[in-house]
């Protein structure tokens, strides 16, 4: 009796664990824009265009299985003429309800007008994805003004942790 006790237990334990995937194959573009930027700290942003149930829904995951999603890799291409100007660059995400979230820096900016953001190491994306008003913020200094609209293009590859 004792021992079938314990069995079920053990056995409960371990259903209720289950086991975690990670699907990081979906990717999302950006197109951050802003104007009027003056020499300094500026503000590149626009609204996300992704929420967690149309993440589901593309990805083919339940809604309900999805733990945590993340950035597996975040990378920006700008103007040659944008990144000469350009001295570093910090990703972030923002909701009406939930503050500024980092998602990744880089700084300084390397040659070249494509960049691979180092990113932060703890992220997850599900409060702000079932949020209203979640924006992508690009905060970037300039060595000078630029009266013109910048846009930065983006691309953001997702890391989904799911229960299988």
């Amino acid at each position: 009796m004792k021992k079938t006790a314990l069995l079920a237990i053990a056995l409960i334990t371990l259903y209720g664990c289950g086991t975690t995937a990670v699907h990081d194959q979906h990717e999302e573009l950006l197109e951050l824009t802003g104007e009027m930027l003056f020499e300094g700290s500026n503000t590149l942003q626009m609204p996300a265009n992704l929420n967690l149930d149309q993440l589901a829904k593309a990805t083919g995951i339940e809604k309900n299985k999805i733990k945590t999603v993340g950035i597996a890799e975040a990378t920006l291409e700008m103007s040659n003429e944008d990144a000469t100007i350009t001295e570093s660059l910090l990703l972030q995400v923002v909701s009406n309800n939930h503050s500024l979230m980092t998602i990744g820096t880089l700084s300084p900016l390397p040659e070249g007008k494509s960049f691979k953001l180092s990113l932060a190491e703890k992220m997850n994306l599900v409060p702000y994805l079932n949020d209203e008003g979640t924006t992508w913020v690009l905060d970037l200094n300039i060595s000078e003004d630029l009266m013109d609209e910048m846009t930065v293009a983006g691309k953001l590859r997702f890391s989904i942790h799911h229960n299988e």
